[in-house]
């Protein structure tokens, strides 16, 4: 059984993943900048998905994992800010990150989605679920709020769940997720407007896979 990391060992961790020392230094500050970018542009997807409804559920990894992630932390003040309120519908045991291949359960999905009936969108920080035939089937009817899902190596000061890309693509054309942040700058994404640094940062490291038309 894996034990909680305790904020200095996750701090540890992302050190290590990210090949950087020294939790507080110039670096790792410069370093954990595009997580906050992260969770400032997925607010924006996240109220843009959610319209009306002012709340928004979140799918979390469990302590194991450590204390809440840079991303989630910027995530959480941009909704505020816009004034929506976040629900916390399912902490997930997605499996020890140092010793197994993480993943969010297939059952740990479906009851989130049930639990969010009111919001008006579903936010994973735990990446992609992993569903069997049977469940894609009975969940690509759509009845649920729209999830969007982030699947990075790092979330800032914790591991993120990278998902595998042909998975995504197949929950997207699947229509259970509506959109996907993934690793890696896109170059056909449109220039930020002057002043606009976080969506820039954004663009720099993170990509969004949507769903064909």
């Amino acid at each position: 059984m894996s034990l909680p990391l305790s904020r200095k060992t996750a701090c540890g961790f992302a050190a290590l993943l990210l090949a950087f020392g020294g939790c507080g230094s110039k670096e790792t500050r410069a370093l954990l900048q595009p997580p906050q970018a992260l969770g400032l542009v997925l607010a924006d997807e996240a109220a843009r998905a959610a319209g009306a409804k002012k709340q928004v559920a979140v799918i979390l990894p469990d302590a194991s994992w450590g204390p809440s992630s840079t991303a989630e932390d910027s995530f959480r003040a941009a909704m505020k800010k816009q004034g929506f309120s976040v629900l916390d519908v399912k902490v997930a045991d997605l499996g020890d990150p140092m010793r197994s291949r993480p993943g969010l359960k297939a059952a740990d999905f479906i009851e989130a989605l049930d639990k969010s009936a009111g919001a008006g969108a579903v936010v994973s920080f735990a990446g992609a679920p992993l569903l069997q035939q049977s469940d894609a089937a009975r969940l690509s009817t759509g009845q649920h709020p729209p999830v969007l899902v982030v699947a990075t190596m790092t979330l800032g000061t914790v591991p993120g769940v990278a998902s595998d890309r042909l998975l995504l693509a197949n929950l997207l054309e699947a229509g259970i997720i509506q959109l996907a942040i993934v690793d890696g700058a896109d170059p056909s994404a449109p220039a930020a407007g002057k002043g606009d640094a976080d969506h820039e940062l954004f663009v720099q490291n993170y990509r969004i896979l949507r769903r064909a038309n």
